[in-house]
């Protein structure tokens, strides 16, 4: 076993949630062609990571700013756009976005930086 290989398995330990990716394609139903969104991948283990960048304001609203980053294998593909549903070992389920391209120069692990998708 290589040394990237070793240390890709030690990273892996570390995950303690799972995620499902899913992408807008379109889809063909009888003569119309309507996008769907499709699950692509699902069971993938996986990290989060939350930093909060500001503190609570005291504006109009008050909230916080996060930076949440995704960490997974890097042989995964998650496209610009993609909605990923992340689950912890508790079994608590979030929707996410991805907001940015990945991080996977590491040959160990990618890092994503994405969103909370909640409707208000």
């Amino acid at each position: 076993m290589d040394i990237y290989a070793r240390a890709k398995k030690e990273f892996e330990k570390r995950y303690d949630s799972t995620l499902a990716v899913q992408e807008n394609q379109p889809i063909k139903v009888g003569a119309v062609t309507k996008p769907t969104w499709v699950t692509v991948v699902e069971g993938i283990p996986c990290r989060i990571s939350k930093k909060q960048i500001n503190p609570v304001g005291f504006g109009e609203f008050a909230g916080t700013t996060q930076l949440i980053t995704l960490y997974c294998a890097p042989e995964i593909d998650i496209k610009s756009g993609s909605k990923i549903t992340v689950t912890d070992h508790r079994g608590l389920s979030r929707n996410y976005k991805r907001s940015s391209e990945g991080f996977n120069s590491y040959k160990t692990h990618q890092e994503i930086v994405i969103t909370r998708d909640v409707i208000a």
